[in-house]
């Protein structure tokens, strides 16, 4: 016990409830007095302040205690409310919980004060709110009050739902501690208001230890220049060596001030440099205005800021077509004009937009193929593929390059394909030089090109006549001449024609029908022989001294007369 505390050995007993009433009262009142915020607060501020009051004893009704190692620390005894306290110095939990919160208001905690009771805390929210226990931080307070009695304890740490570590004055037994202990339901949760989680003078939520602008509000902490100065607090954002309340581009480093378009925004940070209203990222000329962006070359820059428009390596200024590229300067008629960008160059009356070849003169405008490009300047003047220069048929689309009379003219553009002299419109074998035109079984099909001459239906390999129509191929002697065309020996295998002259159809050879004696003549027949050796001679219609069977000169006579009427 202090030697300097007054000792309390003989207090009058007050009745318990009269002294908790007394203490509910007070602390009502000064509630009521105290409206404005308490002063702002770190949390460890308010444990700091809390931990000054471990070793001290407990002093119901009161809160103070010393920072002074050497002040005495007081003592209590017997049972509170009812109990004796020795010393200057203790305190009861609400006390001492007002006095760490500085609650409603900034007091030294050497001086007495005792404002509220576990019942304000629990029940009311003056300079506090109810908050849950999941969300319990460092320095709030846990409270409970039931049937006049409660307590509190300043939360340090650990499981809001199970241990804890708590800075309270515990009881007159216990004194002020701090220590570890456990946490029933029947607590809430409470937490002071204006507390905040670090030192932020300037109140923007950021510590002041790593705030770039510890006295002036700047929550984003922007530092342009990365120079340790958060733009809120630094007179020259950019650091190029312009202050801020002069520079046109605050946060863009621009030392020259440069300011294309006068707007009073420089370059470095003018979105639109020449004031053309085209952004300059997409401004082909971005400190030149040109609001049309023509770009003849399409190089990517404009024409305006372009000394080269159409990028033919001649500067515009010594360019005879400074849009269109030409970098031989040609100028047929030497009008300071190039060819390039004249408008007739070959000057064939055509205009070179229409001209189909505005290089090489054209005046018939001719383009075979249709394919836009006048046969002038066409190398491929039917568009068949092949070269005109190589190309059997240049104007007629010929890829085949069919040339029959190896005559150097296509056949698709050649009128006498077989060159007989015969034009192919009326040549009866257009692809077969036929100079005579033969054409025995007149259809139109010359013998030369056609492969049943007769017209008998018989291809001619296969024709047993192939000059004389005998569609049923009769062969009697089987010796692949048909009989049509047969020398008249159309039975036997002597080579003779065959008299038979009386028309009968079972003697081919000189003999009776109904038998007679060896040389042909009939039996009983009794006329005189008509001249020597008839019968050696082949009977009747062979006269003395004949050398052709008359079957072969009919043959040749069927032939003439085919041939006669095909001319006729």
């Amino acid at each position: 016990m202090s030697t300097n505390a007054p000792r309390t050995p003989h207090a009058p007993r007050v009745h318990p409830r009269l002294l908790g009433l007394a203490a509910l009262v007070g602390g009502l009142a000064l509630a009521g007095v105290a409206s404005a915020n308490p002063p702002q607060m770190t949390r460890q501020e308010i444990i700091t302040r809390g931990k000054g009051v471990v070793g001290f004893s407990y002093w119901w009704g009161h809160g103070r205690w010393s920072t002074s190692k050497s002040a005495g620390k007081g003592s209590c005894s017997g049972g509170c409310p009812g109990c004796t306290h020795y010393g200057s110095y203790g305190a009861d939990c609400s006390g001492f919980v007002a006095k760490a919160w500085q609650v409603p208001g900034e007091i030294a905690v050497t001086t007495d004060s005792h404002p509220y009771s576990t019942y304000n805390f629990y029940y009311e929210s003056q300079h506090w709110s109810s908050i849950s226990r999941d969300a319990a931080k460092m320095a709030d307070a846990f409270v409970y009050h039931s049937n006049g009695a409660g307590h509190i304890f300043l939360y340090e740490s650990g499981d809001p739902w199970g241990w804890v570590t708590a800075i309270e004055c515990k009881g007159c037994s216990y004194g002020c501690v701090r220590g570890s202990r456990s946490v029933s339901s029947a607590y809430k949760v409470r937490r002071r208001d204006n507390t905040i989680d670090f030192p932020d003078k300037d109140g923007d939520g950021v510590a002041d230890d790593k705030d770039n602008c510890p006295s002036d509000s700047n929550k984003p902490q922007l530092d342009t220049d990365k120079d340790g100065k958060g733009d809120a607090c630094d007179g020259d954002d950019d650091d190029d060596g312009v202050k801020d309340a002069a520079d046109n581009c605050r946060l863009t480093k621009n030392a020259g001030q440069k300011d294309t378009d006068g707007d009073g925004k420089g370059d470095a940070c003018d979105g639109d440099d020449d004031n053309d209203k085209i952004a300059d990222d997409k401004d082909n000329c971005p400190v030149d205005k040109n609001n049309g962006q023509k770009d003849t070359d399409g190089d990517g820059k404009g024409d305006v800021c372009d000394d080269d428009d159409d990028d033919d390596g001649v500067k515009d200024a010594d360019d005879n077509c400074p849009k269109i590229k030409n970098a031989g300067q040609k100028d047929s008629d030497q009008d300071g004009k190039g060819d390039a960008c004249e408008t007739d160059d070959d000057d064939d009356g055509f205009l070179d937009e229409g001209d189909n070849c505005p290089k090489v003169a054209n005046e018939d405008q001719l383009d075979t193929d249709d394919d836009g490009k006048g046969d002038a300047c066409d190398g491929d003047d039917d568009d068949d593929g092949i070269a005109d220069d190589e190309d059997v048929c240049p104007v007629d689309a010929d890829s085949e390059q069919l040339d029959t009379d190896n005559d150097g003219e296509g056949d698709a553009c050649d009128d006498d394909d077989d060159g007989d002299g015969v034009s192919d419109d009326v040549d009866v074998c257009a692809l077969v030089p036929d100079p005579d035109q033969e054409d025995m079984d007149g259809d139109l099909i010359g013998d030369a090109c056609d492969d049943d001459v007769d017209g008998d239906g018989v291809a001619n390999d296969d024709d047993n006549c192939p000059t004389i129509p005998n569609a049923d191929q009769a062969d009697k002697d089987r010796d692949g001449v048909g009989d049509a065309c047969s020398l008249g020996d159309v039975g036997d295998t002597d080579d003779v024609p065959d008299t038979d002259t009386d028309a009968d159809t079972s003697g081919t050879d000189g003999t009776s029908e109904t038998g007679g004696a060896p040389g042909g003549k009939p039996s009983g027949e009794t006329g005189a022989s008509t001249g020597p050796g008839e019968d050696d001679l082949g009977g009747c219609a062979c006269a003395e001294g004949s050398t052709r069977p008359s079957g072969w000169l009919a043959a040749l006579v069927l032939l003439a007369l085919g041939r006669r009427r095909r001319r006729g």
